[in-house]
């Protein structure tokens, strides 16, 4: 009786909180991404259009000491601080200026940001990077970086969720990289930070991504890449990778090729591909290699992801973000680098990259974005945005050896810049079991 006198005294007591949020809670999908996009066009157009900026207020009084005008167009000093596992501290500058266009009631069609920065162990390195933004949803970028020592990318990247108007998503990537950053710890979740070992990893080729639409939010997707890929030995550390893991090194040093040919079903209601404020991403992926089509290993790669994003009583205050990964592989060995991997890029941000390396994974990501400041800056939405998240991981050797009693926990804090509508810089603070992490990136996680 006491247990039914408090249900009813609970439910007494959350019954006008209910009332109050019954007409967003009543509302379909559709009709909340439809709410959201009104709201955010209206607070879009309103920035443009407006001839004063906001006094005062945390994001200007910044703006006010790092951002300049440039006939109207925003240039924006960045300094890039931050502390790789692999490398040790990276530091430098990045000036951004954002190319309005005034044919589209200055909009923002492009962004440039060249950098400096220097590294004990790479030296300087030059970076271009130029975004270029066909429409509030597309993505075209162009990437380029020479160091010193070692690092050597041109990065080119096409994206489109709705090519020709329709909801066909195109995507394609191409890629050139010598990549100095990459370590290897051995295999399994018991592998120790003692055993670490870098090394440079060369990458070359790229990939191209159709999805059709199937029904409504749900898609059809065929990804086939070519990939050739080696390693050598890294430019950090006594121990040199030969020697540490000689095995290894005489298997992966000599290129090796990989086409792979993906075929996904997924599910998207998500608001936007690059920041989402409510939806689900749920994707099933089957990755096959086979040496009759010109790959060196025959082997397949499954991954089963879950995204969500809840956006409470849709006020953009609170965002709570989750994602589940479950990965495999089956057939024969492969590579290290490419098998399911938790690390600092991977979705274990306390680690550094290729921390753990198994023949599975699973991974689960929880972040609250919090919007703490919303104004106009340079005719900007700009946001900031304040993010506690946790990270969980492990890897088997199967995945019915997957546990829980294996899980490593990586805590921490990201503090965010949203330019809406596409673009978002980060600093992610990630510490647990290998220590402490910073991360200065563009772009969500996830």
């Amino acid at each position: 009786m006491k247990k039914i006198l408090l249900i009813l005294l609970l439910s007494s007591l959350n019954l006008h909180s209910y009332k109050v949020q019954k007409d967003i809670k009543t509302l379909k999908e559709e009709d909340k991404k439809e709410f959201l996009r009104e709201n955010d066009k209206k607070e879009l157009v309103n920035t443009i259009i407006s001839t004063n900026e906001v006094p005062g207020g945390l994001l200007n009084r910044i703006a006010d000491k790092i951002v300049f005008n440039i006939k109207g167009n925003p240039l924006l000093f960045l300094p890039i601080a931050d502390s790789s596992k692999d490398l040790g501290l990276n530091f430098g500058i990045m000036p951004v200026i954002a190319i309005r266009n005034i044919k589209k009631n200055g909009e923002v069609s492009s962004v440039i940001a060249p950098s400096i920065s220097y590294n004990k162990y790479m030296g300087y390195t030059y970076a271009y990077r130029h975004y270029l933004f066909p429409t509030d949803k597309s993505l075209f970028l162009i990437r380029a970086s020479l160091s010193d020592e070692a690092q050597r990318e041109v990065f080119v990247h096409y994206y489109d969720p709705e090519i020709f108007k329709t909801k066909t998503r195109l995507n394609i990537e191409l890629r050139n990289w010598h990549n100095p950053k990459s370590s290897f710890y051995g295999y399994g979740i018991v592998s120790s930070k003692d055993d670490k070992a870098n090394y440079t990893f060369y990458l070359k080729g790229g990939e191209l991504s159709l999805t059709l639409p199937v029904l409504e939010n749900i898609y059809f997707d065929w990804t086939p890449s070519y990939y050739e890929n080696m390693i050598k030995d890294g430019i950090v550390g006594k121990d040199k990778f030969s020697l540490k893991y000689p095995d290894e090194y005489s298997l992966y040093s000599n290129e090796k090729k990989f086409f792979v040919n993906r075929f996904s079903f997924l599910f998207d209601n998500t608001d936007h591909p690059f920041i989402p404020k409510i939806g689900s991403y749920i994707i099933f992926s089957m990755g096959f290699s086979k040496k009759s089509f010109g790959s060196d290993y025959d082997y397949s790669i499954y991954t089963l992801e879950l995204k969500d994003y809840y956006n409470h009583k849709l006020l953009d205050k609170s965002i709570t973000a989750m994602r589940f990964m479950l990965q495999w592989q089956t057939g024969e060995n492969i590579p290290f680098y490419q098998m399911p991997t938790a690390g600092e890029s991977t979705g274990l941000r306390m680690a550094g990259d290729g921390r753990f390396v198994d023949r599975a994974k699973m991974l689960f990501n929880i972040e609250q974005r919090f919007t703490i400041v919303k104004a106009p800056v340079m005719k900007f939405l700009t946001e900031l945005e304040v993010t506690p998240f946790l990270d969980i991981a492990t890897v088997a050797s199967e995945v019915s050896k997957l546990s829980f009693n294996s899980l490593k926990y990586g805590p921490g804090l990201a503090l965010r810049i949203v330019l809406r509508p596409q673009i978002v810089g980060t600093a992610d603070f990630a510490f647990g079991s290998e220590g402490f992490n910073t991360i200065v990136k563009i772009n969500y996680p996830f």
